[in-house]
């Protein structure tokens, strides 16, 4: 019985095919054909539309959810003042401020219709900005202020600080989606443009410049920024045909040889003023600096003694000096920057200066006794650089002390008004460049290098 019923089913089937083969033959090739152009459609046209939305980013550094590089968290959030390159305070959240008490009492007045990403409104009791010297005082919803116990104007640029919910919302385009750790640190991040869903920026972090750029070159990321160098090994990315390479000026970070003030001949000044005359006129590796402040910021200023490089001069200063011609001193940097210690020890052997060069892997390897420290260190938003030269400061690595500087940046951190801030910075530049307890060399190049 199931053996009759099999054979009438198949003579069924294939009568039925039999009958209708070329309405069914024509089905299966449009379908063929539609299915084809649905999978070109979908690897050419609309996969590559979706995948140039996608950034893939990488990102030189290791850091902490907590500790994530401003330039990235600027995406995510901004502060209730904003912060210029030229050194200049702008509101953001805030619309504008008041200071009071003789510069102890700062009220931010805050826009309103601002929401953090997660949908609760910004308001003076939802502001989750606290400072561990400042006490925060609600006004009113919109007005919010912070009592120092004593005066101090960067607060203002303090306050530039981007506005972050618990949960990572913020105040900008980009929302902090997934983020990735590995022992604490963190791997990738996922930001999401709060006003098209299909824009992301992917970025992947990388511990050394050279994972960086071979990250780039096995097309893990197609963009990598704040590169040192274009080149790895024997391979130059500039000359990839697919590649284009941006060089920049990086404002941030200053290149400066710093002097053990209180070494028996680098105390004297007129042996560091020689050393600082014999120095180059441009260094390869950025734009030539003589000051502590960039050339585009509003506290910048040109003292009688700026911009001096003459071998002649070096050598005459040297001379009565008294130090010893045969005096030999030690440079000690890291690998990073060897090359620019060999440019200076070059430079000095022309002046007579004899020299040598120590290489250390880390800054905290550095022994307390150096003589001169060749060392990138990253300048703060606002004038204020109370603790690199302050004579009471611990990061006054070279022991300087000058109670004329101590006196003017005590100055410099109470003054409110910004014409008078440019005024006493000016001086503190003249000062300090005459004194030269340092050397102030070069902001360094960077590249952005962009798969097209």
């Amino acid at each position: 019985m199931r053996t009759l019923r099999k054979r009438y089913y198949f003579w069924l089937i294939k009568a039925y095919i039999k009958r209708w083969k070329r309405t069914i033959l024509t089905s299966l090739l449009v379908g063929f054909i539609i299915s084809g152009c649905g999978i070109l459609l979908l690897n050419f046209y609309i996969l590559p539309s979706i995948d140039k939305k996608v950034q893939r980013i990488g990102v030189f550094g290791t850091y902490t959810p907590d500790k994530l590089p401003e330039n990235i968290i600027s995406d995510v959030s901004y502060g209730l003042t904003s912060v210029n390159e030229k050194g200049e305070v702008h509101p953001a959240a805030a619309s504008r401020w008041e200071i009071k008490q003789n510069g102890k009492e700062y009220v931010f007045f805050l826009k309103k219709g601002l929401s953090f990403q997660n949908g609760d409104k910004l308001d003076a009791h939802t502001l989750p900005l606290t400072f561990k010297d400042a006490k925060k005082k609600v006004i009113d919803d919109y007005t919010v202020a912070y009592l120092l116990d004593s005066p101090y104007s960067p607060f203002l640029a303090t306050v530039s600080k981007p506005i972050l919910h618990e949960d990572f919302s913020g105040l900008g385009k980009y929302i902090l989606k997934d983020i990735e750790l590995n022992a604490g640190y963190v791997q990738s991040l996922v930001l999401q443009d709060k006003t098209d869903r299909l824009h992301r920026k992917i970025l992947y972090f990388y511990p050394t410049q050279s994972a960086l750029k071979t990250a780039y070159m096995l097309g893990e990321v197609d963009e990598i920024s704040h590169v040192i160098s274009p080149s790895l090994d024997d391979k130059n990315l500039a000359e990839w045909t697919n590649t284009k390479v941006e060089e920049d000026i990086d404002y941030t970070q200053l290149v400066t040889l710093f002097y053990n003030n209180a070494d028996s001949n680098l105390s004297n000044k007129k042996y560091r003023q020689a050393l600082n005359y014999a120095l180059p006129e441009k260094f390869s590796e950025g734009e030539r600096a003589f000051s502590p402040f960039p050339p585009n910021s509003i506290y910048f200023s040109h003292t009688p003694n700026f911009g001096i490089s003459d071998i002649e001069i070096a050598k005459e200063v040297l001379q009565s000096s008294g130090v010893d011609k045969d005096n030999i001193i030690e440079i000690t940097t890291t690998p990073d920057l060897e090359q620019t210690a060999k440019v200076i020890a070059s430079e000095w052997k022309k002046a007579g200066i004899q020299s040598k060069i120590t290489i250390i892997d880390e800054i905290h390897h550095l022994k307390p006794n150096f003589q001169a420290l060749l060392y990138k260190y990253k300048l703060p938003i606002d004038p204020d650089q109370y603790t690199f030269w302050h004579s009471d400061q611990v990061n006054n690595i070279g022991k300087y002390k000058n109670l004329r500087i101590d006196k003017l940046l005590e100055d410099g951190r109470v003054e409110t008004n910004a014409d008078e801030r440019v005024s006493i910075y000016s001086d503190f530049q003249k000062y300090l460049l005459d004194d030269v307890p340092a050397s102030f060399l070069y902001f360094p190049m960077e590249y952005t290098i962009t798969r097209k």
